[in-house]
């Protein structure tokens, strides 16, 4: 059983899979919107001549989607518009370009009759016309030629070109690559992995691989794990070995075959940015092997942080104390922290607690200041990092962020969404985790009358020093 496998899908207060993995309301919102354009496109399409059929595609296919992780990112569901003619029994066929053009013109009727459709991009992408929502996510309708005589299928593209592209080859050999009862694992295991891309390509996003990258590394690597899956395995212990088999994999060499067309490599990563993708790449391996050497569920956690950042998900506590193996004594002692709540940024004080907030509404002001400095050590390097939680947090993917430097003694917040979120303070020292406090601020409507702190004991967690990540 994995060391931090309750944290990963598991019965934690949080998990790493429900925090990247869309909500059941979330995906019937995106079905009822998809299955809506793809009617009034089978509906109106025909009427250029050509038999249509869509085929929805990409990740919500794959069942592989994940949230937008930072504010202002979107949803991506890819509806494929297929027209259908024999080109052997026609006079003339209809170009790319023509093929597009109707689809966009279609768009921008259908966008006319529906509030919730608030763009439909212009000029349209290469390869799609793209369809932009209010909620956070769009539909790229990409559109292929399909000719019902060889079941063969190319994608129409705006320059004019024709590419062969067919979504149902690859996507029945991710159906049937590992058997039926891996399948749920594969697809967390892939959701993971694209959490992993979504924070930590921030500063180098040429280097952030593809959906569809991922998805056949991760696929592939994990169908060679025989033996592991036939005896079961824990989610973060196939992390562990699918990571290492990728790492390996792509530093040795950088590409990765599409499985169903031997000629096209699917890692599009531009040359001169493949140097930072595989930096990446070992940083999560780094914190995948120190999590593995891990000897307790807290000490894995932290390894994984240093990969998932804000998306992974802590023990429930409200300090860790890191102790010396030789000794069983406590590094330093975990520090207290003190928010003083403002009205609003250089505003008026309203309340000052420690340790957390029991109570407070939005646009509010926080700043978080370590109380007890003297108990830290010289030159400590200091994160702040806040994960969010919560029915509204989720639904602007705002899910957390973080900073940290050297005797960073104080962070501040504005308080935006209701629920209970939490900032964690981390102490290191040369790369070693020293302390950790976890705040939790409790952020709830009509809350004008702060409350009073009540007084409780802070539950605490033990964990060995560890390795230095």
């Amino acid at each position: 059983m994995g060391k931090a496998a309750r944290l990963f899908n598991g019965s934690a207060e949080q998990t790493l899979y429900g925090r990247v993995t869309p909500t059941p309301e979330q995906r019937q919102f995106l079905q009822d919107h998809w299955n809506a354009l793809a009617d009034h496109l089978k509906t109106r399409l025909p009427g250029w001549g050509y038999p249509i059929t869509t085929w929805i595609q990409g990740s919500y296919k794959y069942g592989t989607l994940i949230k937008p992780v930072h504010k202002g990112e979107e949803y991506d569901v890819d509806v494929g518009v297929y027209f259908s003619w024999d080109p052997t029994k026609v006079d003339v066929s209809p170009t790319a370009q023509q093929l597009r053009a109707w689809v966009q013109h279609e768009l921008v009727e259908y966008k006319k009759g529906v509030d919730a459709l608030v763009e439909v991009a212009n000029p349209p992408k290469e390869r799609c016309s793209r369809a932009i929502y209010k909620q956070q996510f769009h539909i790229d309708t990409p559109t292929y030629h399909l000719n019902p005589a060889t079941d063969a299928r190319r994608l129409a593209c705006l320059s004019g070109a024709w590419e062969p592209s067919d979504p149902k080859l690859l996507y029945k050999w991710f159906r049937d690559v590992v058997g039926p009862d891996n399948h749920e694992l594969l697809r967390r295991l892939i959701r993971y992995l694209k959490g992993w891309a979504a924070v930590a390509f921030d500063d180098a996003p040429k280097a952030r691989p593809s959906s569809i990258l991922l998805t056949v590394t991760v696929a592939e690597a994990f169908s060679q794990m025989w033996g592991a899956r036939f005896l079961g395995i824990a989610d973060d212990d196939a992390l562990i070995a699918v990571v290492a088999i990728i790492y390996e994999r792509l530093a040795n060499d950088s590409r990765v075959f599409n499985p169903v067309d031997k000629k096209e490599d699917l890692n599009r990563i531009p040359d001169d940015s493949r140097e930072a993708f595989l930096t990446r790449l070992a940083v999560l391996n780094d914190a995948a092997q120190a999590a593995d050497a891990a000897e307790d569920e807290a000490s894995a956690a932290f390894a994984w942080e240093g990969a998932f950042l804000f998306l992974m998900p802590l023990p429930e506590a409200d300090e860790v104390e890191i102790v010396e193996p030789a000794t069983n004594r406590a590094l330093m002692q975990v520090p207290d922290i003190e928010v003083r709540v403002y009205d609003r940024e250089d505003g008026n004080l309203l309340a000052t607690y420690l340790n957390e907030v029991p109570s407070v509404e939005r646009g509010r002001w926080l700043v978080f200041e370590l109380a007890n400095k003297h108990v830290l050590p010289d030159f400590a390097d200091i994160s702040w990092t806040v994960r969010n939680d919560g029915e509204e947090a989720v639904h602007i993917g705002d899910l957390g962020h973080s900073r940290r430097g050297i005797n960073m003694h104080t962070a501040s917040e504005s308080t935006a969404y209701l629920g209970k979120h939490h900032m964690d303070c981390v102490i290191r020292l040369n790369g070693t985790i020293f302390a950790v406090r976890r705040l939790p601020v409790h952020i709830k409507p009509n809350q004008q009358k702060l409350l009073a702190q009540a007084q409780r004991s802070w539950t605490k967690l033990r964990t060995r020093k560890s390795r230095r990540r």
